[in-house]
């Protein structure tokens, strides 16, 4: 009975019918074919300079060519930025002066294995992804295409978008929450998610204030709008169970990182013995980790975070891996531009598009969005999607003079 169910209900993957529904995901979208590149042009091209810049929530990466052409990447803040700025500014930077940025490959694998030593999680897959998607923009622009050409076309052009709530374990008040619940429905999200923030190093709560959220902001909510739980890694495998099995029966169609990373073993058995998707991998930054992650938690979605997880070059890896085993990728996304950006061309690509792309409320990065034109910005539309960016490269330039502003 427990499997039929489950077989029904990923078949359908989850609720959000209605944001689902707004997806237009024929292979026929968008379909064009790139233009003859004039090899003499690039032959030689070499970049020539890499900089860093830190802006409140965001570390920006400008890789610049010899012929003048620049790239605009961007590296998770969710660090201490000054430590991959650091890694950028005094290693990896320096190392690629000189190459070709159409190289994108052997450029990631260069940066990653002779770094490799010191970790391949964290400050490393963070800084490396900020050079890999400046490197795709400039192959982008020099190509006059989107991204998503490069990658091997459209499958869509709107990604069903959710946005989180920070709920900090618990201690923001009830009314709080209901209200700003309220304001990402009325902005358009047909998905909102509770981010409990219970983390790994508060294992299992008590009292556990979750279903108290759900309860409250559930009730609140329009009918048309889903709401779902993340306890960002903040349970064991018998809490979460619990917990899962009664927000499933009040409706919740996903239950997002339950169990901290390193434990697959719990996460294995979550999965079995829940009825509505689990998804896993926003701390997972290399495709080995999404290997012992699928082969060992079995999660049904994967969400890998480009800024993070290496950029667009090895999200792609971890999406072509994810396809064998049949999972659907839903990146992790809390950065509202470049990164925002990227994530959406990966997903206009991929056949394993999960059906929601992670946004954020923009109220919190104003410095952030002011260095960038208005119409270049992927604002949330009125169906509750976001529109995969249509301009060369990553579809997204930089005010230079206002970037220096705010600059910290």
């Amino acid at each position: 009975m427990k499997k039929s169910s489950r077989r029904t209900f990923l078949g359908s993957l989850g609720l959000a019918a209605a944001a689902a529904a707004a997806v237009n995901a024929s292979p026929l979208v968008g379909k064009t074919l790139l233009p003859e590149l004039d090899t003499s042009k690039v032959k030689d091209l070499v970049i020539q300079k890499v900089e860093t810049f830190l802006i409140k929530r965001m570390i920006l990466i400008k890789v610049t060519c010899s012929d003048g052409t620049v790239g605009w990447g961007e590296s998770s803040s969710n660090s201490p930025m000054e430590v991959v700025r650091a890694f950028i500014d005094e290693t990896m930077g320096k190392a690629i002066i000189g190459k070709n940025p159409f190289d994108t490959n052997a450029i990631w694998q260069e940066l990653f294995w002779v770094n490799h030593d010191l970790g391949p999680s964290g400050a490393l897959s963070y800084a490396v992804a900020g050079i890999d998607l400046a490197l795709w923009d400039i192959k982008g622009k020099l190509t006059d295409q989107p991204v998503y050409n490069l990658l091997g076309g459209k499958l869509r052009d709107r990604i069903p978008a959710y946005a989180g709530i920070p709920l900090r374990g618990g201690s923001i008040p009830v009314n709080e929450a209901i209200a700003r619940a309220k304001k990402l429905a009325d902005i358009g999200f047909k998905v909102v998610k509770l981010r409990m923030q219970i983390r790994e190093y508060d294992l299992n709560p008590q009292p556990d204030p979750t279903v108290k959220y759900y309860k409250a902001i559930r009730k609140a909510l329009p009918d048309d709008v889903a709401l779902f739980v993340d306890p960002n890694e903040g349970y064991t495998a018998a809490q979460a169970i619990l917990i899962g099995k009664e927000l499933q029966q009040l409706g919740m169609p996903y239950f997002e990182s339950p169990v901290p990373r390193e434990n697959n073993v719990d996460l294995k058995a979550i999965v079995a013995a829940l009825d509505i998707p689990v998804w896993a991998g926003e701390k997972c930054y290399t495709r080995w980790e999404f290997r012992d992650l699928i082969s060992q938690g079995n999660p049904d979605v994967i969400n890998p975070d480009l800024i993070k997880a290496g950029g667009i070059s090895e999200v792609k890896r971890i999406a072509d891996l994810a396809q064998v085993f049949f999972k659907q990728v839903v990146p992790h996304n809390t950065k509202p531009t470049l990164g925002t950006a990227a994530a959406l061309h990966l997903m206009a690509s991929i056949e394993n598009a999960g059906p929601l792309i992670e946004f954020v409320e923009l109220d919190t990065y104003k410095d952030v969005l002011s260095i960038f034109p208005k119409e270049q910005l992927h604002y949330l539309q009125d169906d509750g999607t976001l529109k995969v960016p249509e301009l060369a490269g990553l579809g997204m330039e930089v005010n230079e003079k206002q970037l220096k502003k705010v600059m910290l």
